[in-house]
Formats: C-alpha cells, structure tokens, sequence
C-alpha cells in the first residue's frame, strides 16, 4: 500500500457520513489506547476513553477543530461507499487550546499501514486545517518512544518547548509550531 492510495477524508461524525468512517475513528482511537498501554503508557489520566464515545467531541469542526481520517479505497469509488471500517486507517485530530491555538491530538495509523508516507500526510492535512482556522500556533505533545512520529514532527518545522501539559510519563515531550504569514 503506497500514500497514493490513499484519500484524507473529514469526519464530522454527521447522519450524512458513511457509519464506517465513525466507526473506523472509533477502531483507531482504541487501538491507540491499547497500543501506549502495552508500551506503558496509560492515557486514562486523560479520561481518553470518553472520546471515541463522544465523537466528534471536542475535535467538531464547528467548535474550532477537525477530525481527519486516512481511507484506503479504490479511487473509482466514491468516498460516501465506504463501507467497512478496515478501510479507515489512519487517524489526526486538532482541538482548540484557545482563540490562537489548536492542539494535535490522536495522530495514529494502523501497523499494516505504517511506514507508507500517511503520517505524513495526515500531519500536513491538520497542519493546514490549523492555519485555514487561523490558529498562529499548534501545539502537541508525544513521548520520546514514538520516536517516527517525532521525527516527523520535528522534520516538518515543530520546536521542542516546555511543558504546557499534564503528562506523568518520564519521556513526555511537547512541541509547537508558529504560523509564518511569510510561508502564504
């Protein structure tokens, strides 16, 4: 599976959207959960578990942040035929922290699909979702183990600041990027 074949789809969680795009944002938010609890990290502080229940939450695109989703389907088709959750397989999220800024959250694609160029293209579709909501400053926070997604971050302009968020892992890491009105 190459990124080519792949389309970025916006999630509203709406009665117009295919069930198994929810659905699939739903399979990704627990896999995640799982996935840092076996690498020991537990995100019930967060009381990460609400959010697939809750969806679109507090990544609704009305209320100043998006939820996108990576769909493997056969570019003859029309994204409304989706029509199995397996087909979503990559998940990002920005929620606001205030008026100027978004945080990224819930950036995660399933193993089959990794290494594939999609993280990529997830973090550049948030990227500019946050900059079209006219956010000047996107922050996140990651842990230093998931060293890929920090390297992305980090390659695509993110600085390491302090922290701006309560985390109790010891390789907690917190990153931001400034809007650049030069880069327009």
């Amino acid at each position: 599976m190459t990124a080519h074949a792949i389309h970025i789809v916006p999630v509203k969680c709406s009665q117009d959207e295919p069930p198994a795009l929810r659905q699939g944002v739903t399979e990704l938010f627990k896999a995640y959960f799982d996935e840092l609890y076996e690498l020991g990290c537990d995100l019930g502080f967060q009381g990460f578990q609400n959010e697939w229940i809750d969806l679109p939450g507090k990544y609704d695109f009305d209320k100043r942040g998006g939820l996108f989703v990576a769909v493997t389907k056969d570019p003859a088709l029309n994204l409304n035929d989706v029509d199995h959750s397996k087909h979503v397989v990559g998940c990002i999220a920005i929620r606001p922290l205030d008026d100027k800024c978004g945080e990224v959250k819930r950036m995660f694609i399933r193993k089959s699909h990794r290494r594939n160029g999609i993280g990529k293209i997830l973090a550049e579709t948030i990227v500019k979702h946050a900059w079209e909501l006219e956010y000047e400053e996107i922050k996140l926070d990651s842990l230093e183990r998931l060293t890929g997604a920090v390297k992305l971050y980090e390659a695509m302009g993110f600085q390491r600041i302090d922290p701006y968020c309560e985390c109790p892992e010891d390789d907690h890491v917190c990153m931001n990027l400034f809007f650049n009105a030069k880069e327009e």
